[in-house]
């Protein structure tokens, strides 16, 4: 069994409920019909009944047995609206929430955060901005979370001799230059999504263009140490460690010449933490397109409940498998 067949599996096994705000576009909408027609969720198309109907006419798709949340329903969104206020972990408030449902992706995130369904879908048709911008307003960030950010998850054929070899890299999705904190937030988050979604501990590592200091103490090395530590000491149950050059990280025999202490993680890393959004863009698409291997996410992390922010070239059969990705941590979640 593959890796993603185990996750349809596991999806399967405990079967969640996945909201799609973008419930006109095809992608989308013949995913939802596969994924639930497969049994890998229970699918809430979110929107316009009568147009995802007529969409779904368009395409040749039966909607049978999948439900479809309107987002013109008062009486469903006053519901709504009456127990999100009720809730000790309310972001905003019901004026606030209340003039923005009209809009799927709101009303989505709002069914979230009430329980009406496990976990949200979107990003062909909405930026990542957009999509942030509402879950931070309605489900809100993780406690003790200082930011949001984004998990890709790399399965490589082969990678220095190692067959199937999982690397996760981030964050290329919100933070453009983190902070100290948010730098050490990151890696923490993706540490445990690594762990969910692949089943294996995370080695994590914090690149820069030095290896322990190899490359001097400028201010961006400086940075990377700080966050080093401050992640250390957050979580020291957690391997993680820098700061370290690309095949320091990766590469053994490269980890072992260049690292002379001992370390968990040189040499062996699978999760990588990049400085910035350019150098995780960069790193992540380098890889993705110069290999042979696949791609998932990038996973969202961060926040209080779990959401998944599409590329906007996302086919079928990508989409397909980050809805089980999703399935995954709404499951967790619940745990």
């Amino acid at each position: 069994m593959t890796f993603i067949e185990s996750i349809y599996e596991k999806a399967k096994a405990d079967k969640r409920t996945i909201a799609i705000p973008e419930s006109t576009n095809e992608v989308m909408l013949r995913t939802a019909v596969k994924v639930q027609a497969d049994g890998i969720c229970q699918i809430v198309l979110v929107g316009d009944p009568a147009a995802i109907q007529n969409k779904a006419q368009e395409l040749g798709l039966d909607l049978s047995g999948i439900r479809i949340a309107d987002v013109a329903d008062e009486d469903f969104k006053n519901q709504l609206l009456d127990t999100y206020e009720q809730s000790p972990k309310k972001v905003m408030g019901r004026k606030f929430v209340a003039k923005r449902i009209g809009d799927p992706l709101y009303l989505a995130t709002l069914m979230e955060a009430v329980g009406e369904v496990d976990a949200t879908i979107a990003g062909i048709d909405t930026t990542t901005y957009e999509f942030v911008l509402a879950a931070n307003s309605i489900i809100g960030m993780a406690p003790g979370c200082e930011t949001a950010s984004g998990l890709q998850i790399l399965e490589l054929e082969e990678f220095q001799g190692e067959k199937d070899k999982f690397i996760g890299i981030s964050d290329g999705a919100v933070n453009v230059e983190p902070t100290i904190e948010q730098h050490a937030g990151i890696a923490i988050a993706s540490c445990d999504t690594f762990k969910t979604i692949t089943g294996i501990e995370a080695r994590c590592a914090f690149l820069s263009y030095s290896t322990d200091g190899s490359g001097g103490m400028s201010a961006p090395v400086k940075k990377v140490r700080e966050a080093v530590a401050l992640a250390q000491k957050i979580r020291p149950d957690l391997k993680i460690d820098g700061e370290f050059q690309f095949d320091a990280a990766l590469v053994p025999s490269v980890g072992k010449k260049k690292v002379k202490r001992p370390s968990e993680v040189a040499g062996q890393a699978n999760v990588l933490i990049t400085p910035d959004a350019a150098g995780c863009n960069i790193c992540g698409k380098a890889i993705q397109f110069t290999s042979k291997c696949r791609s998932y996410g990038p996973v969202y992390q961060g926040f209080r409940l779990p959401i998944l922010d599409c590329s906007r070239g996302m086919d079928e059969t990508i989409a397909y498998d980050n809805i089980a990705l999703l399935c995954l941590q709404a499951q967790a979640a619940k745990r």
